[in-house]
């Protein structure tokens, strides 16, 4: 297979020529300025004399250019952005391990970790939802679902980003009286993008 040359690449341009369009760009640049100086400041020739030493300018760098290269500027350094795969096998067992999912059924929401529930409140028990977000190294937004129940006050913590949150808070838009508005929706938003904080998003409706 023969190399052939890409129509579309740039052609240089020989010195010769170059040295040719220098001479000629700075002897029309002079020779306008002398009649500007003339001529009362005249206008057209100062138009003439700007642009013929700014072409006697590119002139100068194509030849520079072609004896000295200009130097490619590199660097040396990478952006890396931690992930799993950055971490031991040791660390992904442990995060998993720790891992929080949160399910729901007709009666209860509740927490599960490694198959097993950690917390569960009743739909009927649910009074009070709150967005916290703590002050750490890493803000993570917890929900928290609190109400009263027989025992007391009882509720569920759930991090942000627990399996199923997104389908209970889809849930909560037709289980919960009056959760569904603008308002929530506005809080949850806000919630999302702080970095500390407590936001109220729904409270029973007083009977």
């Amino acid at each position: 297979m023969s190399d052939q040359q890409d129509p579309r690449a740039p052609r240089d341009v020989p010195v010769l020529l170059s040295l040719l369009g220098l001479v000629a760009a700075f002897a029309v640049g002079l020779w306008a300025g002398i009649h500007y100086m003339s001529h009362d400041t005249s206008l057209f020739y100062g138009l003439i004399a700007g642009l013929s030493f700014g072409a006697a300018f590119a002139f100068g760098q194509q030849i520079k250019n072609r004896f000295v290269p200009p130097k490619v500027k590199t660097t040396d350094w990478k952006v890396q952005a931690p992930g799993a795969a950055d971490l031991s096998p040791a660390r992904l067992a442990a995060q998993q391990a720790r891992k929080i999912n949160v399910e729901f059924d007709d009666d209860e929401i509740r927490t599960v970790v490694r198959g097993a529930k950690r917390e569960g409140i009743a739909w009927n028990e649910l009074s009070d939802v709150t967005i916290r977000i703590s002050d750490d190294a890493l803000p993570q937004p917890q929900w928290i679902l609190a109400g009263k129940s027989g025992d007391g006050i009882k509720g569920v913590l759930v991090p942000n980003d627990a399996d199923g949150l997104e389908a209970l808070m889809d849930a909560m838009k037709t289980r919960l009286p009056g959760y569904d508005n603008d308002k929530n929706y506005e809080t949850v938003i806000a919630a999302m993008s702080a970095m500390e904080g407590s936001f109220h998003v729904w409270s029973r409706p007083a009977a």
